[in-house]
């Protein structure tokens, strides 16, 4: 039976060869076959990892889109909100011109007599007779200028709705890629399990985790400080793809749980979180930092101190600590 050092030590060198491209045995995309079942220990851990990081990937490219398609369901109901409302004043512009031009003292020659017999004087017949000219055409004239905000109102709202759909669609399709993953990585759980059952990389990653749980948190404001706190305490709880608490995670899951005790809501997608806050080099990294990962970014974990980070690393691995440079980094942001 392999050592919980030895089995950590595999995991990283696997981990590496998946990334580089060395690993085989990725999760076949929709309507291939799958690659045949591990029969090792070895090939089902190889296998394991390669799916679970290929899950990863797409999960917080399923997390992006989510971010995307709320955003453009926001400018939806602002554009539909613009249109309405343009609507109804045009329709009630358009009611008080249709009164003036087809009322009876306008539009019935008995009318314009009427006017004549009752005025003081032709000159009071003529001041009349303008005034409503008047109105007519500024109310014709501010109909016109609302015609010409209507339709652009009506066209931003026909362009949201339409990118609406689009993102809808990104996401149902990513959905369904995740879905075979997810298939795969059960799958891939059982067998690592029965072919591995000496040896099993996810108790003894959580034995690791638990057993470095009073590890020293770096010097940083009190909102790091209480972002830190959560997000340890959330070590050993599951990874579950598109779960932001409370009681499993995905990367950026954890991350968003973690800094909302803070007070600072951050969006659940890993590249959307590395725009957010002040960029920081891998030197300047202390606790509470973001800190991602892979280009382009999918993983994201949060830093205890300049070396360690917490964070939901990847299916059938629960929450733990790991050092910042187990992974290539990408980069870090200070929030708070």
């Amino acid at each position: 039976m392999a050592s919980p050092r030895r089995t950590a030590q595999l995991l990283r060198t696997v981990t590496v060869l998946a990334l580089t491209g060395a690993a085989v045995g990725l999760p076949a995309a929709r309507g291939e076959a799958d690659p045949a079942s591990p029969t090792t220990c070895a090939d089902s851990r190889r296998q394991f990892v390669a799916n679970g990081l290929a899950a990863e990937r797409i999960s917080e490219q399923l997390n992006d889109a989510r971010v995307a398609r709320v955003k453009v369901q926001k400018a939806y109901a602002a554009a539909d909100k613009r249109a309405r409302a343009v609507n109804a004043e045009y329709g009630e512009l358009a009611g008080d011109f249709r009164k003036i031009v087809s009322g009876e003292l306008k539009s019935a020659p008995a009318g314009q007599f009427a006017v004549l017999f009752t005025s003081g004087s032709p000159k009071d017949f003529a001041d009349q007779m303008a005034l409503m000219d008047y109105v007519a055409g500024r109310k014709g004239q501010k109909i016109d200028k609302l015609g010409t905000v209507r339709a652009a109102a009506a066209k931003a709202q026909g362009a949201a709705q339409t990118q609406l759909a689009a993102r809808k669609k990104v996401e149902r399709d990513i959905s369904a890629k995740a879905a075979d993953l997810r298939k795969r990585g059960s799958t891939l759980s059982g067998l690592l399990s029965r072919l591995c059952a000496a040896d099993d990389p996810a108790a003894s990653v959580d034995r690791a985790s638990r057993s470095t749980a009073r590890v020293e948190v770096g010097p940083a404001s009190g909102g790091a400080q209480k972002a830190v706190q959560t997000a340890l305490a959330q070590i050993g709880d599951p990874y579950v793809w598109g779960a932001g608490g409370p009681d499993s995670f995905d990367c950026s899951g954890l991350t968003s749980y973690a800094w909302a005790s803070a007070g600072v809501s951050l969006p659940h997608s890993s590249r959307a979180q590395s725009g957010v806050g002040t960029p920081v080099s891998r030197s300047q990294v202390r606790a509470g930092d973001l800190v991602f990962f892979y280009s382009p970014i999918s993983h994201v974990g949060i830093a205890i101190n300049n070396a360690q980070m917490v964070h939901a690393s990847t299916y059938g691995v629960p929450v733990k600590i790991e050092d910042i440079d187990h992974a290539p980094f990408a980069g870090a942001t200070r929030v708070g």
